[in-house]
């Protein structure tokens, strides 16, 4: 009977360390995966967690950037625009500026790739001009 009492508190404290450990609510964190907050005041600060947990994220996820930065920390997008936030802080920018620029940066198309792949077709069937500005190559497979 001891020994299952004693697994029994065992498995209840691994429990309670489990839960007490979990992380903090989007809505209440104050420190965020990869946001640098060095060199903002007190005050910069909470403008930063209000404008983020505010505005959403561009990333497809429908959640807000302080959400996205918390449950999903390798978000480049939300981690890209909550930096953007709190380097424009340091720059002297008004909330009402921020906000703005975020809006804006929100109704960009994202960059599809970062740079062109180059793939060789020299001696491949083609179809269309040699010369022009995109190339499509189809892999397909007819066994």
């Amino acid at each position: 009977m001891t020994t299952l009492r004693n697994g029994f508190v065992a498995a209840w404290l691994a429990f309670a360390t489990a839960f007490a450990q979990a992380p903090a609510s989007w809505q209440t964190a104050t420190d965020f995966p990869g946001l640098d907050q060095t060199g903002l005041s007190a005050a910069q600060k909470q403008t930063l967690l209000t404008l983020i947990r505010a505005q959403s994220c561009s990333c497809g996820c429908t959640m807000h950037i302080a959400e996205c930065r918390v449950k999903d920390p390798r978000c480049g997008v939300s981690r890209g625009l909550a930096a953007m936030v709190a380097r424009e802080l340091r720059e002297g920018k008004t909330a009402e500026a921020i906000r703005a620029d975020l809006e804006r940066r929100m109704k960009e198309a994202p960059p599809v790739l970062d740079e062109a792949v180059k793939i060789p077709i020299d001696g491949d069937p083609v179809k269309g001009p040699a010369t022009a500005r995109i190339t499509l190559v189809e892999f397909s497979d007819f066994q």
